[in-house]
């Protein structure tokens, strides 16, 4: 069997920990905020509209107890 070319599993591993270690002492909104960018920058990449779907503009709010 050939070795692959590409080692998507590792790669999304790799990118994973990244985000992590980026993230992890970061407040919720900053977060975020942070994957709001990312999805903005792959979008227009991508030749895509920016605007959210109305339901993905607002965080959801999940209760606490």
């Amino acid at each position: 069997m050939q070795e692959p070319k590409m080692k998507a599993v590792e790669m999304v591993r790799a990118i994973r920990e990244a985000h992590y270690a980026h993230l992890k002492a970061l407040p919720p909104e900053a977060k975020i905020a942070f994957f709001r960018e990312k999805a903005r920058a792959l979008h227009a990449e991508l030749g895509r509209s920016e605007e959210l779907p109305r339901d993905a503009a607002q965080p959801a709010r999940t209760p606490r107890g």
